[in-house]
């Protein structure tokens, strides 16, 4: 037997072990190092509803300002969705309501209870940081500017949202694990932040975001590194807190125009119909490959199987969003996957023909089968990126969807191609079946022995 096979295949049992674990149904997940993995298939809003809202501008605003600033608005909204919310494949499209540009936002697996959350992608975001003196200013109450002209030249805050280092912004506790808001300045403002603190200390300085007030302290000292945002929050709020900060204040400010819980658009009937139709494409597939390929085809019929495995196991691991899209390019995948083989197993016959040994002719007959498999396996890599990046740029989640599991299925067909169904076939070589041409599907006599090549040899 071949060196490396024996290890190689050890490594694919394991594989398809950990994939049997991952990908079996009501498993405990995985907990373990800091992981915390239910492993659940998430699905779309096609299979599952969720929370359906339409945001319009809750100001007047000029016809030139909304078609600037609506797309920044969409984009942002999305990041907070994708940041905070943690929701896999939302919808988030710009449309028209009633002559005027509006923003129409799908969660899916939300609904009416998290009302909260969605109202959290409302909130302009402007971050800003007043001096009030000696006083404080009540926690929950609306700032008034002109209540504390005196502590803030002009008027304006000493510091805003913009001042603030995004990828330093985020949820800790204190000593008595009460949540808190942790940050940092950027720029000039680290200095500026720090000559401010130490000017005022015994000052009180309130912190406000949307001019609602959510902390006002004493300075203690001055704030030269990390600073804390404490207030009278919860854990939920923080979070959303954080999340509009992180990114971004929204340049135009918003309503819910509309609300409302929607059920699954295709629900679980479209579920099973389309694993019954993977299952049954799947079947077709594994006869065909066994009765034209016969003992290679009962090989790649493991390795297909192998395949479905894995790529559902990733596609449970990374939490991809199934929708009937995201399903129909898992589906397709399985078509990619069985096409290379096909060209491995059709080189290989053409190298037993020519009277090469079976060793010889996998060998050259992968090398020859390579090519082909690489080409048109990368253009189709291709055509998901293209998809991939039209569905992000114009919010269609469901091209989105499409793109990302058919990615993700040809780069494992891939591997499929090139380790499994190939040390599968050096399996054969030390089991003297290539002296049987039927179990490769070729008549008698078509193909080379040992024995023969050693007898050819002597003459």
């Amino acid at each position: 037997m071949r060196r490396g096979t024996l290890s190689l295949l050890l490594f694919i049992v394991l594989l398809a072990a950990g994939a049997a674990y991952v990908d079996w149904p009501n498993n405990p997940g995985i907990h373990i190092l800091g992981i915390n993995n239910p492993l659940t298939v998430k699905e779309g809003l096609d299979l599952q509803g969720g929370i359906r809202a339409l945001l319009v501008p809750s100001q007047h605003y000029d016809q030139t300002t909304l078609d600037q600033e609506m797309p920044a608005v969409r984009d942002a909204i999305e990041q907070r969705v994708n940041g905070g919310l943690g929701v896999n494949e939302p919808n988030i499209r710009l449309q028209t309501s009633n002559g005027s540009p509006a923003i129409l936002v799908e969660l899916p697996g939300f609904t009416g209870n998290q009302a909260n959350a969605v109202n959290s992608l409302l909130q302009t975001g402007n971050l800003e940081f007043w001096s009030t003196g000696p006083s404080p200013a009540q926690i929950g109450s609306t700032f008034q500017p002109s209540q504390f002209v005196t502590y803030n030249p002009n008027g304006k805050p000493w510091f805003t949202g913009k001042d603030l280092d995004a990828s330093q912004v985020f949820v800790s506790y204190d000593q008595a694990g009460r949540p808190q808001i942790s940050f940092e300045m950027q720029g000039s403002a680290i200095g500026s932040f720090g000559q401010f603190t130490a000017k005022n200390v015994g000052q009180y300085l309130t912190v406000t975001v949307d001019r609602s007030v959510i902390e006002s302290a004493v300075i203690q000292s001055a704030i030269t590194g990390q600073g804390v945002i404490t207030g009278q929050f919860s854990l939920d709020q923080a979070n959303q807190i954080v999340t509009v900060l992180k990114y971004g204040a929204l340049p135009i400010a918003l309503r819910i125009d509309s609300e409302e819980t929607i059920g699954a658009t295709l629900g679980q009937d479209s579920i099973v119909k389309s694993a019954i139709a993977a299952l049954i494409g799947i079947g077709i597939v594994i006869l065909f490959m066994l009765l034209y390929y016969r003992l290679p085809g009962l090989l790649a019929d493991f390795a297909l199987i192998l395949y479905a495995a894995l790529t559902f196991a990733v596609f449970k691991l990374a939490g991809v969003v199934l929708s009937l899209a995201g399903i129909a390019g898992f589906v397709l995948s399985i078509g990619m996957a069985v096409d290379a083989n096909v060209l491995i197993f059709e080189r290989v016959k053409e190298e037993l023909r020519a009277g090469r040994l079976l060793s010889s002719a996998i060998d050259i007959g992968w090398k020859r089968a390579w090519p082909s498999i690489r080409d048109s396996n990368i253009s189709t890599l291709i055509t998901c990126a293209v998809l991939y990046a039209f569905g992000s740029n114009f919010g269609a989640s469901i091209i989105v969807g499409f793109a990302t599991t058919l990615l993700l299925g040809v780069l494992i067909s891939m591997f499929t191609a090139v380790v499994v169904t190939r040390t599968f076939l050096n399996l054969l070589v030390p089991t003297g079946a290539v002296s049987h041409p039927a179990l490769f599907g070729l008549p008698p006599g078509s193909i080379a022995t040992a024995s023969l090549a050693r007898r050819n040899s002597t003459v």
